[in-house]
């Protein structure tokens, strides 16, 4: 079956609300149930129809096409099937998510993957801030799963992390990883300012040396860490765009911390990142 497909008919011009067009909440509606749902659009509630074009039967795979920035929550509280956006999305990506594939060909926004405990986010662009952290009140950022971001990202990316994988393959921004708890964040671009602020657990990866390195982080020298190698031949056979880590090997300078809150985490800055 032709997969669902929701081409927007015009961009608008308040925030919408997507989190009602899932795998999970479209399951077993018909296309005409489809056209006639209410999204929260500014102040106000439109249908479906109004807004996109609505085409196809398959409600586990859908496709939403000439997309906006304007569109928020996408992927929301999903737990199965796949989604994919050919242009850009807003904030909150993914929010909540618990299993299934979100797939996006341009840039997100703001706290993308928060509360997620499951499933992929693959990203080919840039991304806001907050990508995995906590939300408003939360105890921890994502708690599983995996985000993959091809471009680069904002500031604090996986504060607050719990669990799961997060891989940039550009820059991002400062306080990277700052106050994680545990989880795996791999950036193969540049790091900004503290990085790994405040964290208690988990490992941070760079591909090269950031600018700022916090001294209250300790050198444990230069070692070969082989779960370096089996977590990048991992990365690489389960994500195409991520074949360049092959070429990675396991020798990185390791630093342990924060030490300031008594942390047991690691930062570990791959040689590759040296130019001598």
């Amino acid at each position: 079956m032709k997969p669902l497909t929701l081409t927007l008919k015009r961009a608008p011009a308040w925030r919408v609300d997507l989190s009602p067009l899932t795998p999970d909440r479209l399951a077993g509606l018909t296309l005409s149930a489809i056209r006639k749902l209410n999204l929260d659009c500014g102040n106000r509630r439109v249908a479906v129809d109004d807004l996109f074009k609505v085409d196809g039967q398959d409600t586990s795979r859908i496709e939403i096409h000439r997309s906006s920035d304007k569109l928020v929550n996408v992927g929301a509280d999903m737990t199965q099937g796949e989604v994919q956006v050919s242009g850009p999305v807003g904030d909150a990506l993914g929010r909540g998510m618990h299993g299934g594939t979100i797939r996006i060909r341009g840039n997100a926004g703001d706290h993308i993957g928060t509360g997620m405990a499951g499933g992929l986010i693959e990203i080919r662009g840039n991304a806001g801030d907050l990508v995995g952290a906590a939300r408003p009140g939360d105890a921890h950022g994502m708690n599983d799963g995996t985000i993959l971001i091809t471009g680069n990202a904002g500031m604090r990316l996986g504060d607050r992390m719990r669990r799961g994988t997060i891989i940039v393959k550009g820059n991002v921004g400062d306080y990277c990883g700052a106050r994680m708890l545990a989880g795996t964040v791999v950036v193969l671009g540049t790091a900004g300012h503290f990085t790994g602020l405040g964290m208690r657990r988990g490992t941070i990866v760079l591909g090269r040396r950031p600018k700022h390195l916090n001294a209250s982080f300790n050198g444990c020298g230069r070692l070969k860490m082989q779960f370096l190698r089996i977590l990048f031949r991992h990365l690489s056979r389960s994500h195409k765009g991520l074949a360049e880590l092959k070429a990675h090997g396991p020798l990185c300078d390791r630093y342990c911390g924060d030490l300031s809150v008594g942390g047991k985490g690691e930062l570990m800055i791959l040689r590759a990142a040296y130019s001598y």
